[in-house]
């Protein structure tokens, strides 16, 4: 009886330094994981750029797994792919690919702007006037990883204000899918058009104003018109 007491306490005990490992690993993987998505989201991992597992390790100063589940997810976000030699890359866009994408923003964002505008949160309306300043601030485009920085909170913090997880999940997957087709036409040794940011500035303060005053059906128009013109300026940069 004492020795079938023992083995339960073993195996218990087994079980119990399982489950920390998983834990830890779990842990280590969510980790790892938003530090990769930060680097895609931010413009510092553009199309084409080849990684590996070791190299990724190295620079995050993990080990392999928490790194293997990291990019398994971002592959099945399509943010990263698999490339010959067991290398890992960041997707470059096809113009059909771009097309739709934008497609899905105009009725993914758009939504997004109506919802959040429909809770009637002004308080939550007015945080996004931050990022907008931010994007004052920055070189646009000079400075690519604060700009990316900028626009893409912006984005994401519109999205959420929807109140919605599973809207949030899916326009979060397009973000981190474009991000570094925006970065690289940002990047271009092309000169920046100024008077185009002023006016995205301008939607910006106006869909927020929109928003605050609980205006669903023009946060819907602003975000959408917004999105167009920011499409037809990054496809020119791309010669589209």
């Amino acid at each position: 009886m004492a020795r079938h007491a023992k083995l339960v306490s073993s195996t218990d005990g087994d079980e119990s330094e399982r489950q920390v490992s998983n834990e830890v690993h779990s842990t280590l993987g969510q980790r790892v994981y938003h530090e990769l998505a930060e680097q895609i989201l931010s413009g510092q991992l553009l199309p084409n750029t080849d990684l590996s597992l070791r190299t990724l390790a190295v620079s995050l100063n993990t080990s392999m797994q928490p790194i293997r589940e990291a990019v398994s997810r971002l592959v099945g976000a399509s943010a990263l792919e698999l490339a010959p030699g067991r290398s890992i890359r960041v997707p470059v866009l096809t113009r059909n690919e771009a097309d739709e994408i934008w497609s899905l923003r105009l009725l993914l964002e758009g939504e997004a702007a109506a919802r959040f505008a429909a809770r009637n949160k002004p308080d939550e309306a007015r945080k996004l006037t931050k990022y907008t300043k931010a994007l004052r601030s920055v070189r646009f485009g000079v400075d690519l990883v604060e700009t990316m920085r900028a626009l893409m909170t912006w984005n994401i913090s519109l999205v959420r204000g929807a109140d919605s997880p599973i809207l949030t999940d899916m326009a979060s997957r397009l973000f981190l899918r474009y991000a570094p087709f925006l970065a690289q036409a940002l990047s271009r040794e092309m000169p920046q058009d100024r008077n185009f940011l002023q006016f995205t500035i301008h939607m910006q303060e106006e869909l927020i104003l929109a928003i605050q005053q609980g205006d669903a059906a023009a946060a819907r128009h602003l975000r959408c018109a917004d999105l167009r013109s920011f499409q037809r300026y990054v496809y020119a940069r791309y010669g589209w």
